[in-house]
């Protein structure tokens, strides 16, 4: 799981205000169309090949930053509403349907915890396990030279205050969430830059390292999390984040109560 860029916090408000204010300026889709997943592919390519040059352009043609993993994922894109944009986009990688590297199935990061002698088992339930990837914004998007910031008569700075903000990175955690959900995962993996995981638990997203740091495009932390506990933690220390990730609570399964027996 990689991030374009670390962003900074959203201005404290009430967290309904945060959650209203998403839904004004962003949206989430499913990439579940060959033309939705080339436009995450297009994202990723500007991010990964052009801005930080995590991979090499010239491998990756038309345009479109591509792996094996893509077939065995699930694509998420976010959305700015007032442009039509996709601006962000994030993958969950199922191991079932991840190809074999080197004899061995799965995620990515069972092939490096392997790597150092650990086994993935031993740390979270693969079978309901997916691994987070590809999260990425575009800092082209959000810093267009030129772009005042005026959208459909919004004060100057309007866009620009939005689309620096946590707010489309909730976004990519939204659909995350929704679409683990749907497919009855109890678990998130993720091979993160440690400034990202810093960032992630300022929002109120904690994962538990696993393991040292291990040499994966530059130096990168294993990292697991219960999808339960790191929500319910979310909630705890940032409310108003915990909004918007979830939909006010909407994509959160309710739980049903326990039935009392007669005496």
């Amino acid at each position: 799981m990689q991030s374009a860029t670390v962003l900074p916090l959203a201005s404290p408000c009430v967290p309904a205000d945060l959650l209203t204010r998403y839904n004004s300026y962003f949206r989430t889709q499913l990439a579940d169309t060959p033309e939705l997943v080339r436009t995450a592919q297009a994202i990723r390519y500007q991010v990964y090949c052009l801005e930080r040059q995590f991979e090499n352009a010239s491998e990756h043609d038309c345009g479109l930053e591509s792996d094996v993993f893509d077939a065995a994922a699930i694509h998420s894109l976010v959305f700015h509403r007032p442009s039509l944009e996709a601006i962000g986009t994030a993958r969950l990688i199922l191991p079932q349907r991840a190809p074999k590297i080197d004899g061995m199935g799965g995620m990515p990061i069972q092939q490096l915890l392997h790597d150092s002698g650990l086994r993935a088992q031993d740390f979270f339930p693969v079978e309901t396990t997916a691994e987070v990837s590809r999260f990425a914004i575009s800092n082209t998007f959000r810093r267009r030279p030129g772009d005042n910031g005026v959208i459909a008569g919004n004060a100057p700075q309007k866009r620009d205050r939005e689309c620096r903000g946590a707010l489309p990175c909730l976004g990519l955690i939204q659909d995350v969430i929704r679409q683990s959900l749907a497919l009855g995962l109890t678990h998130w993996a993720a091979v993160m830059e440690p400034k990202l995981l810093r960032m992630l638990a300022l929002m109120g997203v904690h994962f538990t390292p696993v393991g040292p740091l291990v040499s994966h495009h530059g130096l990168r932390q294993p990292s697991y999390g219960c999808i339960a506990d790191v929500l319910e933690r979310m909630r705890r220390e940032r409310p108003n984040h915990w909004m918007v990730a979830t939909e006010a609570g909407a994509l959160i399964p309710k739980r049903r109560p326990a039935h009392r027996h007669a005496a």
